[in-house]
């Protein structure tokens, strides 16, 4: 009764609407089973997702330290994603997460960068070659980034692309141009540079720009933003990229992106600064029978304007010499075992937050999912464990985490 329910064509102030569960592409990144509506060319998918997982952190023997607030149930996910298409070839979408809303407003802090409460709010024509998108929505910059970690075992993304040593979305105006059957692909955008704080803040005082751009080839065919190999390639299918990303937000006089935005640099202090970054990375990903390999660089160069920018470290500029380098890699490995509806995934990461602090940090992550129905209905488990910790910047109370959980995508 139901499926029938949801197949039936319902007469709407004499328009035909169709509903059914369906999977769609709007902007290469593929979409979950969505209810459509649909009239003539026009149409309007809901959808959205709910997880949540048992979290439990191995805490170190810290006398000053033993607070197990980390050790318990968690929510996830609890997201609405509405993407519409018109038939003049207009795209729209709006996906909020309905959580993170509601803890930013109990917490008064409306941007945690993994976690931002709106995740898409645009409007993209693609009536042209170059295709134009107006909005917030995800910067084109960093393979994993731009995954979603729904679509894989993992429950959240690696520190190198989570959100804390560069912003993951922003507002701004994006160019997308394709050809070679969409094997070839590049990206060029301006942003605000506030990245998922610029619902709270809006534009920095400095009225400069971010510009990002990303160029990828893929072969034999164009390739989505998914890490896993769920279509089983027959033969082997692989993308590589590079991208960049660059700003100048020198703040004027009697202006302090500290002060003005205190949240808005991030916990490395990188993100947005008093100053000119340049960030720059490569990535590749190849899969085959199953398999996937992915591979990811970045490195950002900072030049703060102030010389007793606490990113200096207190050093002078005989060693300093004005600049600021960060970045680092991270390699992963995938296996989907679709008989036995199991996908197995590890991986490995390094960061350098900062070269004027001693210490680097080294992740070694293990994940495993069992999907009921796809990555839309999936119980996952996830095991990550520092292997090198930066004592200097990012002391840590535990030596390992677990969590294990279920996500549901409608």
């Amino acid at each position: 009764m139901i499926k029938q329910l949801f197949s039936a064509t319902i007469l709407v102030a004499g328009t035909f609407l169709t509903a059914h569960a369906q999977y769609s592409e709007f902007d290469g990144n593929p979409a979950a089973s969505q209810f459509t509506l649909s009239s003539d060319a026009n149409t309007l998918q809901i959808g959205g997702r709910i997880s949540g997982y048992y979290e439990n952190r191995l805490l170190k023997d810290d006398s000053n330290y033993l607070k197990k607030s980390h050790n318990g149930w968690a929510v996830k996910d609890f997201d609405i994603d509405i993407l519409g298409k018109t038939a003049n070839k207009f795209v729209y979408e709006f996906h909020a997460s309905l959580i993170d809303l509601v803890t930013a407003a109990a917490t008064g802090n409306t941007a945690a960068p993994q976690n931002s409460g709106i995740k898409e709010a645009y409007i993209q024509y693609k009536g042209w070659p170059v295709k134009i998108k107006f909005g917030y929505d995800k910067l084109p910059y960093s393979q994993g980034s731009m995954s979603d970690v729904w679509g894989t075992p993992f429950w959240s993304h690696a520190n190198l692309y989570g959100g804390d040593l560069f912003s993951r979305r922003d507002f701004g105006l994006t160019l997308n141009y394709r050809f070679l059957n969409d094997r070839f692909n590049a990206y060029a955008g301006a942003y605000s540079g506030m990245g998922e704080n610029f619902f709270e803040y809006g534009n920095d005082a400095s009225g400069r720009f971010e510009y990002v751009g990303r160029i990828e080839y893929s072969y034999p065919a164009k390739m989505k933003y998914n890490l896993i190999d769920e279509e089983n390639a027959t033969v082997p299918v692989f993308r590589i990229a590079a991208d960049a990303r660059y700003a100048d937000k020198t703040q004027p006089k009697g202006s302090s992106i500290y002060t003005d935005a205190p949240d808005a640099p991030g916990a490395y202090g990188l993100k947005i600064i008093d100053g000119k970054k340049l960030g720059y990375g490569a990535d590749a990903i190849i899969k085959y029978k199953g398999f996937s390999a992915t591979a990811e660089i970045h490195y950002t160069q900072l030049k703060p304007t102030n010389l007793t920018d606490g990113l200096y470290n207190g050093t002078d500029e005989s060693k300093n010499k004005k600049v600021v380098n960060s970045g680092g890699f991270c390699l992963g490995g995938n296996y989907n075992w679709e008989k036995k509806h199991s996908v197995f995934s590890v991986m490995y990461e390094e960061i350098n937050a900062n070269d004027l602090y001693v210490g680097i940090q080294d992740w070694m992550y293990l994940a495993y999912a069992y999907k009921f129905s796809g990555f839309n209905s999936v119980a996952k488990i996830e095991y990550y464990m520092p292997v090198t910790e930066d004592k200097a910047q990012a002391p840590l109370h535990y030596t390992g985490q677990l969590r294990v959980g279920y996500q549901i995508v409608f």
